[in-house]
């Protein structure tokens, strides 16, 4: 029996078995894979353990990259704090790995050790068969455990302790085979390697069809947009392809690896371009308009035989984004697909091997796309996965592994980003997507070679977290971080209390903590899959709704002082539920009208008739003010009596559409900068004279999606925003792969 180890330093106290962290008793907010990591560290106190050690012993027979691993060890310092060269510091030998400074105490509860004395004595007993169970249940234990006596002449005066021993191992053997003929075959083996080595992010990566190059993003965390690069297999450094400075994006190689192609968004339009790699030259051939802004996908990819582009773009700022083919020679254009309007698009195209068909990625909303497929000819679009959950990026397996159609595709429909395979019809042997040994803490993006066992891939690592920007004096503070992904902050109506939802947990749940940051606790468990959630006027209740199915929920603070909440549904669906002011009623969007029903209960009622999300009201509850789509930028209001509505403002960030907070006199919103399009700006819209202002540059860009809404506290100080944090990310090989 294992014993039940518990490890002391400094203030902390880590229990090996439940894999908690705790600090002066209280639970440390940590993921899994934090703890385990930090638990190899205790266990070699002083020592420095090799990453090689670390990612064997925290993702035994996986692959991940080893930005999992840099990533687990920043929440652990963060959950440590501790100072460099004091106690429980993690130091790090850069080429070597990681060490813990001590010391660390180990203890094992005493009623541990005598569950380990009992365990040490073996004890036989006949196992009763299925219908018996229950009567020997009844019957009073024997006085003591005997054990059978053998008639066979070859046990005769054999002691019981090596009848004991030689019982054991032969049930252990028959076990051993049984499980070695029944198990799954082992997944395939690979060689994962580095292909880039560069600081900052390696972003949207694509191989050559030969394996041979790879063309990728490169952002250096400087403040300025990426460029476009090219790095061979084998070689330290990369080739700038990009010589112009502007937002580039989805480098696309053609058939014959001589060139590439790629978008160039500008502020006016988005242009398709074409650079040879043997002369250099770049050639236009097409422009967009408006710029295609606001997703981190690839847009772009290039037909075998070489004749044509598909590209995903926004035919208007309040459209999704479409599919587009793209003739390389004359430039012309021919829509291929049309989304509905609530969703944000159609993502990620990719031809197959032969060019007959091309797959694509449905953004439907932030944690839920699907994979679709549609004929190089037209007609209607094909839904070849069904999860309801992410989907990161995708590609074809080369044309002599696709004889069945082979996709290979990154989602979290396991619990973690992985790689899959499925057949291009949406099926496979198994009946269901197949799990590829390659893992990621993030989305995963990734290549396949089109004539070579080739894979290549990076993580989407973002870090997002909540910070506080101070009105007069301009300043920034950050006051709800981790490593995971922290969003939606909302101020309660007295200002001491902030609502944000987080994925540290390991799956999306909403939080609660003081208004500095301070004593965070969880609200929401489950599969809920949590949106925004809104305080109502009296703060002992929150409002929201499951992202996934529009269920919308109260939860309920039952007990403020142990801070438990309950979760109640409200048998009502909608998005972005809030309170009225007065706390009677809660107001929902849906794709048609914005709703109001009773929050003791009763039926819903139209209050505007248009589509609408992203709500908030007016202090005196007249105005309620909303997005009208997904991908709009222009900001409605609509008298709550009457449910008249108009244009407020046009200018909010695309796809950023509740990167927004009220005021009584105006709107705090989040726009992009008038002299860069690659900048943003916090702006005021004042409603006295219809007039804007900048307040203050947005220190980095945001990733407008997933990044939640802006909140006013309400002395009218201090604005709550998602900022993005630095953070690294490289390309790794993949070889072989099939």
């Amino acid at each position: 029996m294992k014993p039940h180890q518990l490890y002391r330093f400094e203030s902390f106290c880590l229990d090996a078995t439940a894999k908690v962290l705790l600090k002066d008793g209280q639970t440390v907010a940590m993921t899994r894979k934090a703890v385990e990591t930090l638990l190899v560290l205790v266990e070699n106190s002083g020592q420095v353990v090799p990453k090689e050690e670390l990612l064997t012993t925290i993702w035994p027979d996986r692959v991940v990259d080893e930005a999992n691993l840099t990533q687990n060890i920043a929440m652990v310092r963060r959950a440590l704090a501790a100072e460099r060269g004091t106690p429980s510091y993690i130091e790090t030998f850069p080429g070597r790995g990681y060490r813990l400074l001590g010391p660390v105490v180990t203890e094992i509860p005493v009623e541990h050790h005598q569950q380990e004395m009992v365990a040490e004595t073996p004890v036989l007993e006949e196992i009763p068969q299925a219908d018996t169970l229950s009567e020997k249940a009844s019957q009073p234990p024997p006085s003591a455990p005997t054990a059978p006596v053998p008639s066979s002449p070859f046990w005769r005066g054999i002691p019981a302790y090596a009848f004991f021993i030689l019982v054991t191992s032969a049930v252990a053997t028959a076990v051993w085979f049984y499980l070695q003929r029944n198990s799954r075959p082992p997944e395939a083996i690979f060689r994962v390697s580095p292909f880039t080595r560069l600081p900052g992010k390696e972003l949207q990566p694509a191989l050559s069809p030969d394996g041979n190059k790879v063309a990728f993003l490169w952002d250096q965390g400087d403040g300025h947009p990426p460029d476009i690069r090219v790095q061979w297999a084998g070689e330290p450094s990369s080739t700038q392809v990009t010589k112009e400075e502007g937002h580039y994006s989805s480098p696309a190689w053609s058939p014959d690896g001589q060139a590439l192609a790629y978008l160039r968004i500008e502020r006016f339009g988005t242009d398709v371009l074409i650079r040879s790699l043997e002369n250099g030259g770049e050639r236009q051939v097409a422009r967009f308009t408006p710029p295609n802004y606001g997703f981190q996908y690839r847009l772009l990819d290039w037909s075998p035989d070489g004749q044509w582009l598909v590209a995903s773009h926004a035919e208007a700022p309040d459209k999704p984004n479409s599919l587009f083919l793209v003739n390389v020679a004359t430039g012309e254009k021919k829509a291929l697909t049309k989304p509905e309007q609530m969703v944000g698009g159609d993502l990620d195209p990719h031809f197959s091997p032969d060019g007959r068909t091309i797959t694509f990625i449905r953004h439907i909303q932030r944690s839920h796309q699907e994979l679709y497929s549609i004929p190089f000819a037209g007609g209607q679009p094909r839904q070849l996965t069904a999860d309801t959950k992410q989907i990161s990026s995708h590609d074809w397996l080369p044309a002599s592994d696709s004889s069945k159609g082979g996709i290979v595709f990154a989602s979290d429909r396991g619990g973690e980003f992985r790689l899959w395979k499925i057949h291009a019809d949406g099926s496979s042997p198994e009946k269901n997507p197949q799990p590829v040994g390659i893992y990621g803490e993030a989305p995963i993006e990734l290549s396949l070679a089109r004539k070579s066992p080739l894979l290549v891939y990076s993580l989407q690592l973002q870090d997002r977290n909540i910070w506080r920007l101070d009105l007069k004096e301009k300043n920034w503070t950050r006051i709800v971080a981790s490593s995971a992904q922290d969003a939606s902050p909302q101020y309660s109506p007295l200002g001491d209390k902030i609502c944000f939802r987080s994925d540290r947990s390991g799956e999306e749940q909403l939080w609660v903590s003081d208004a500095n940051g301070n004593n965070q606790a969880q609200v929401t468990k489950n599969a809920l899959y949590p949106s925004v959630g809104h305080w109502s006027p009296d703060s002992r209740r929150i409002v929201f709704n499951n992202a996934r199915s529009g269920e919308i929920f109260l939860a309920i603070l039952s007990d403020p002082n142990s801070g438990t909440w309950s979760i109640r549904p409200t048998g009502v669906t909608g998005v972005h539920p809030i309170f009225s002011p007065d706390g009677q009623w809660i107001y929902a969007g849906t794709t048609k009208n914005i709703i109001r029903f009773l929050v003791n209960g009763g039926g819903a009622t139209e209050v505007v008739k248009t589509g609408g999300f992203s709500l908030g009201v007016s202090k005196d509850g007249k105005w309620l003010y909303f997005m009208r789509d997904t991908n709009d930028s222009v900001l409605w209001r609509a008298n709550t009596d009457t449910g008249d509505f108009a244009k407020v403002l046009d200018g909010v960030l695309p796809n950023c559409t509740s990167c927004w907070a009220l005021a009584e006199d105006g709107i705090y919103y989040l726009g992009s900068d008038k002299q860069s399009f690659d900048a943003q700006v916090i702006y005021f819209h004042d409603f006295a004279t219809g007039k804007e202002r900048a307040v203050i540059k947005y220190p980095e860009p945001l990733s407008p999606v997933g990044s939640g809404p802006f909140s006013l506290s309400p002395n009218l100080r201090s604005l709550l925003c998602v900022r993005v944090d630095p953070s690294n990310s490289d390309i790794m090989r993949v070889e072989p792969f099939r």
